[in-house]
């Protein structure tokens, strides 16, 4: 199997040990192709993957066989993750595997969102977090005005759960353009 090493499939994994199941990567077939799918209970990701022949994708592999996969990758840009009833990751001439990870992984069915979306907010995830870090928060709410001529910019509202103060600080984006 491969995947693009500049992705990381493993970034929203669980890292509580008591969420064993989604400690790990699942392998999954959904809209026509199969994808590294990672969950924390909170977000999710899809990774786009390549199967290549005789990898059997079931089940959920550990985070280390991918981390192993994008460090040999970085060697060796062929490098590639082997699916057979474990995670088989060949680098430096050495071969490590690693057993499944034990559970189910929770069904996507319920998660993921199907058909056309109302509208698409485009942002740089950069920007967003210096703002997040500027103001202190472990949040934050993007306001979108409903008036057309009032739009924009975006008006980004601190969240503080764990002991900031709202002393009425907040910041302002604009949205990425949709053509770029």
């Amino acid at each position: 199997m491969k995947f693009d090493r500049h992705k990381d499939p493993c970034a929203v994994a669980a890292k509580d040990a008591s969420r064993y199941a989604i400690q790990g990567v699942a392998v999954v077939q959904r809209d026509g192709g199969a994808y590294l799918c990672a969950t924390d209970g909170h977000a999710l990701s899809l990774v786009r993957a390549q199967l290549d022949d005789g990898d059997t994708p079931d089940g959920v592999y550990p985070v280390a066989a991918f981390a192993a996969a994008r460090k040999a990758a970085r060697k060796r840009p062929d490098a590639t993750v082997q699916l057979n009833g474990s995670a088989r990751v060949e680098a430096d001439g050495a071969t490590t595997e690693f057993a499944k990870v034990p559970g189910t992984f929770p069904q996507l069915d319920g998660v993921v969102p199907t058909g056309t979306p109302m509208r698409v907010l485009r942002l740089n995830a950069e920007l967003l977090a210096k703002l997040q870090k500027a103001l202190g928060a472990d949040g934050v709410a993007i306001e979108i005005r409903d008036d057309e001529r009032d739009r924009l910019p975006l008006v980004i509202r601190p969240i503080y759960t764990d002991g900031g103060t709202d002393d009425g600080s907040y910041g302002v984006m604009m949205p990425i353009d949709g053509d770029q």
